[in-house]
């Protein structure tokens, strides 16, 4: 798994100098982060004169850490990067290389639905174009879509996130941003406004490039964000969505997409007390498998794991499950 640049953010270095001390318990024991950005980096850090405004904006429901942190036990061995967060105690359980910056694959989707909600009417009509449905690259997953169909922002929400459609976040990124490379502008202008900034977005499906990449922490900003929507908790907790919309020649045509997370889809068990809410897989050559996933314990409390750059899929959810065991006991 190749690491694109081992500094942390400085938005989120900084806020971990802070606040860990003051703001929230489970930070851990911590490591200073060394080589961080300055703090008047326009392109990946927050000015210095906005320090005190974003801090406390920031901080308001954040989990902190500047390091690593093993506060739990868990396998993650076979991964680069990893975080187990209680989003609701704010307890920072488990942290691995979460500043490091790398390929996000289809976890970029969780931005590009964010912007879709913020911006989007989720009823409105949008139509295909051929663009948004051509792809330099063989095994694209997509939702074989073809130019001219008309679909709405909804119906290719679930499109981005269940079957992970390449073809519908570009779809979505036309209809929002007016176009990919718009939207992208878009993304990266969210992420800064989220802290996420140790991230930088080329595209709306998370297709390599070198120059597209996040960090594990940056994930949990935006999913955070994400999950403030209902539509979009929704959406990731369906396993498979029927979908009937109209062709260009006004024929009806219907699909069934189905989710490519494995614990949405069943096929992958959780401890007894424990439930898989949903979340958002991803996976190329660079990225290897990833996935961000929220979860509940017995008493309702929210918990957001997320790895990147691991060996393989199956044993991604296996060091998933790891942390898992810590629940409920």
């Amino acid at each position: 798994m190749k690491c694109i640049n081992r500094r942390c953010s400085t938005a989120a270095a900084m806020l971990a100098c802070i606040l860990c001390t003051s703001l929230v318990t489970g930070c851990g024991k911590t490591e200073v982060l060394s080589d961080s950005f300055t703090a008047d980096s326009l392109e990946y850090g927050i000015t210095a004169g906005d320090t005190d405004t974003d801090i406390s904006y920031f901080a308001k429901d954040l989990c902190v850490t500047d390091g690593d942190v093993e506060a739990v036990s868990a396998d993650t061995s076979e991964s680069y990067a990893a975080l187990f967060f209680n989003v609701d105690t704010r307890e920072v359980l488990y942290a691995k290389n979460i500043y490091d910056r790398l390929y996000p694959a289809s976890t970029t989707k969780l931005m590009t639905a964010l912007l879709a909600l913020e911006h989007g009417n989720l009823d409105s009509q949008v139509t295909v174009s051929q663009e948004a449905i051509t792809f330099h690259e063989n095994g694209v997953s997509t939702a074989k879509l073809k130019a001219g169909d008309s679909l709405t922002v909804r119906q290719l929400l679930y499109a981005l996130l269940l079957p992970s459609a390449n073809d519908a976040a570009n779809v979505i990124a036309e209809a929002v941003g007016g176009s990919v490379d718009q939207f992208a502008a878009m993304m990266n202008e969210k992420a800064q406004a989220l802290g996420a900034t140790g991230s930088h977005f080329v595209n709306a499906n998370g297709l390599q490039d070198e120059n597209h990449y996040t960090t594990a922490y940056d994930l949990y900003l935006i999913f955070q964000a994400a999950m403030k929507y209902d539509d979009f908790m929704e959406i990731l907790q369906t396993p498979e969505y029927e979908a009937s919309y109209q062709a260009a020649d006004g024929t009806a045509v219907s699909a069934v997409w189905k989710s490519t997370n494995q614990f949405t889809a069943g096929n992958t068990a959780v401890p007894e007390g424990v439930s898989a809410v949903g979340g958002k897989t991803g996976t190329t050559t660079a990225a290897r498998s990833c996935l961000v996933q929220l979860f509940t314990d017995a008493q309702g409390q929210r918990y957001v794991a997320i790895i990147l750059g691991c060996k393989e899929r199956a044993i991604l959810y296996e060091e998933m499950l790891s942390f898992l065991s810590n629940l409920n006991n």
